[in-house]
């Protein structure tokens, strides 16, 4: 199993940790981890920090940054343990046709957010799921509370898988 922890550091201050049974490889601002199976990708993972002024519209920017990752599909809100922020995804006809993108931040007034970028060769992508559900955001304050928005009636469950 690995974890992950960016401290944040500059601009934007704003961090993440995340465990999973992948293989996790940083790069910059940024982790990916992959899964293969009988020398087939089943999904790709990537978590990165974006910097943005989330303090005038933090809804319009993540909504924003999720919806353009998909090629404009429509994004709803979702809440993850450690976040809220909205979800989008798209269907392609790539080698790993099901794209899932998460925009996520703090309320506290933070100026930036985390991207989560899935693709994955099935509708649903178990190490994904269980990854996601691992994600905490770090602010210079220390860890965002978990859920820092409830929105049980608007939890999508599972977060890596077509809705209805």
């Amino acid at each position: 199993m690995g974890a992950y922890r960016q401290l944040p550091r500059g601009v934007p201050g704003i961090g993440f940790e995340l465990s999973t049974e992948l293989e996790l490889k940083p790069t910059g601002r940024a982790v990916r981890a992959s899964e293969h199976q009988d020398g087939r990708t089943v999904g790709e993972l990537e978590v990165e920090v974006f910097a943005a002024p989330l303090v005038i519209d933090r809804d319009g920017i993540l909504e924003a940054r999720a919806s353009e990752r998909t090629g404009g599909s429509p994004a709803v809100k979702v809440s993850l343990p450690g976040a809220s922020g909205y979800r989008a995804e798209a269907v392609g006809s790539a080698p790993l046709p099901y794209l899932y993108v998460f925009a996520m931040a703090p309320r506290n007034g933070i100026d930036g957010g985390v991207l989560v970028t899935v693709r994955c060769a099935r509708p649903d992508w178990p190490a994904a799921e269980a990854a996601l559900r691992s994600l905490r955001i770090l602010t210079k304050y220390g860890t965002a509370p978990a859920n820092d928005e409830q929105l049980d009636d608007q939890l999508l469950l599972p977060l890596v898988g077509l809705r209805d």
